[in-house]
């Protein structure tokens, strides 16, 4: 992957944005430089910014993501509390079970669903299944019925599919970013052009040609507060106070 100096992909628009404002007020210094800085170069450049600008719509996909990923940890937690009563009537009937409560695999499928690996829960709950087909008329002794294990079957198969799309999701976003990524390393490499340049036309105002600095930029996308130099006191000079000079004493001369 190139290296955006410490830029993040989705902050590419917005460098180019202030990059480009920047050269737009240093126009005429560009222009004296090299006839290549005209009208086409800034048209290519705001086109190349609305591609980037475009393809950082993977924030869209994003938002997807969250929101299958948050409804899928909710329907975990939601199935934890349906194997503790089904782990319930299991304990109440485990002396007639063919299957004992140890090897049911509910304990096992309720660390999975902790640790949110949804593939070895569901796998665990096919287990649960055939434990429970193997066990049923000793489960309906003790209150267990078919319904039940046909929702958390139900919700079980939901589960699945929530992280199949999630998946497919994931997915779909990193082929979109790698699709692409020729456009974001196009923008660069005028952005990092204009930098350049920038510094060199403008080296008459150290001011002027510091904003062109990658470093200078970076504050402003992310609103870093410039630092401010510290200011120095000098420690007060005490003076200790001027001695009064003594008035020579004249001798009285007796004649």
């Amino acid at each position: 992957m190139p290296s955006y100096f410490k830029f993040r992909r989705e902050e590419l628009p917005v460098v180019g944005d202030l990059m480009l404002s920047l050269f737009q007020r240093d126009r005429a210094k560009f222009e004296e430089f090299s006839p290549k800085y005209n009208d086409e170069f800034i048209a290519s450049v705001s086109a190349q910014i609305h591609k980037v600008q475009d393809l950082t719509t993977t924030q869209s996909l994003t938002g997807e993501i969250k929101t299958i990923t948050s409804e899928l940890y909710q329907s975990l937690d939601d199935m934890l509390p349906k194997l503790d009563r089904l782990a319930s009537y299991v304990q109440s009937a485990n002396k007639s079970l063919v299957v004992k409560y140890a090897d049911f695999g509910i304990r096992e499928a309720k660390k999975d669903l902790r640790k949110r690996n949804v593939e070895a829960y569901c796998a665990q709950q096919k287990v649960i299944e055939q434990n429970i087909a193997k066990n049923l008329e000793q489960l309906k002794a003790e209150g267990y019925k078919e319904e039940f294990g046909l929702e958390i079957k139900n919700e079980t198969n939901a589960i699945y599919e929530k992280n199949l799309l999630q998946e497919n999701k994931l997915r779909e976003r990193k082929e979109h970013v790698a699709n692409n990524a020729g456009e974001f390393d196009v923008l660069w490499k005028m952005l990092a052009d204009i930098s350049r340049k920038g510094k060199v036309v403008m080296a008459h105002d150290k001011q002027k040609a510091e904003e062109y600095m990658f470093t200078h930029i970076i504050k402003k996308v992310r609103n870093i507060p410039v630092k401010k130099k510290p200011v120095v006191i000098a420690p007060p000079v005490v003076t200790e106070p001027a001695k009064e000079k003594e008035e020579p004493q004249i001798e009285n001369v007796e004649s």
